[in-house]
């Protein structure tokens, strides 16, 4: 077997002391360290290295979610790739499903772990430069209004006037999504069902668990049934969103019946608009109006930590 680690450059993680950790674990087996040089950059040449491999190559996903996002992206279709995790960055949200971010950050754990088989999301669409892959949580509405509205004041600057050191995202919750992003014309269908009749505030489709950071979105999801939980907020009051956010943070909102919230299991799932919505897909934001998403049974063959 051979082993890749795969570290984000721009986080500054690879530093003598890392490299030290490495050279200590993967002593005596045949490894190499690949440092990304830009967002993206390693699905490229994890492909083409994947498809000269002669033997299973155990790849090293050294960071937070956009990095497991990105090596998941490239390994598909790859019987000979295997993704394990290194829990080292910002955000873990993936990982809870399994304990934490704690039981995915030892090199050692995951040299003698066991591979699981588990499922991803394949999203295509208008203005999609072909298939991105999910094995986490698509979100759009509310939500991924507020991640691409932060993304873009966090790269352009805040409006004139406010004051200095204001988190990006915290103004884009105030001043757009909460102006703008609880009516949202989006039609939602899951295996061929209709979801929603009018405006939605939300909507997330989920392999994994958590999302945002904090938010236990599909408490039910089981990422080795071959489907898709599908969860859709209809659009609410203020009042209405202020006292189901601690339920929908905890993930108690599948607990009973709500006439606000629709759930289901499904294999495909579409979503289409009248014009262009944000899609957040494991974190990478895109923008269209029409998107197809299937289920990928198994696509994935996942390290569990010994």
């Amino acid at each position: 077997m051979k082993h890749l680690i795969v570290v984000n450059g721009a986080a500054g993680s690879f530093d003598a002391a890392f490299e030290s950790k490495i050279a200590s674990a993967f002593e005596g087996l045949d490894y190499e360290v690949y440092k990304t040089t830009g967002p993206r950059s390693v699905i490229p040449y994890l492909k083409e290295y994947l498809a000269k491999a002669k033997d299973t190559v155990r790849i090293y996903a050294c960071g937070g979610d956009g990095t497991v996002h990105e090596v998941v992206n490239a390994v598909i279709g790859f019987d000979n790739a295997e993704v394990a995790i290194l829990a080292i960055g910002t955000g873990n949200d993936f990982v809870k499903i399994y304990g934490g971010k704690e039981k995915f950050q030892d090199f050692s754990a995951l040299i003698n772990g066991k591979v699981q088989p588990v499922d991803v999301s394949e999203l295509t669409g208008e203005g999609v430069d072909g298939p991105l892959y999910s094995i986490n949580v698509i979100n759009f509405g509310f939500d991924a209004i507020v991640g691409a509205m932060g993304n873009y004041y966090k790269e352009h600057g805040l409006p004139e006037g406010v004051k200095e050191g204001t988190n990006p995202y915290d103004y884009a919750l105030k001043h757009d999504a909460m102006k703008h992003g609880r009516f949202n014309d989006i039609e939602v269908y899951a295996d061929g069902e209709k979801l929603n009749e009018k405006q939605m505030l939300l909507a997330t489709l989920a392999q994994g668990q958590y999302v945002g950071g904090q938010f236990r979105c599909a408490p039910k999801s089981d990422n080795t049934d071959g489907l898709i939980d599908v969860c859709v907020l209809k659009t609410m009051t203020f009042l209405g969103l202020g006292m189901i956010i601690g339920t929908y943070t905890k993930g108690g909102h599948l607990d009973k019946p709500r006439k606000k919230i629709v759930y289901r299991r499904a294999k495909e799932i579409k979503m289409c608009s009248p014009s262009d919505f944000d899609v957040c897909v494991d974190g990478e934001m895109i923008k269209g109006n029409n998107f197809t998403v299937k289920v990928l049974p198994a696509a994935v063959k996942l390290v569990i930590p010994e």
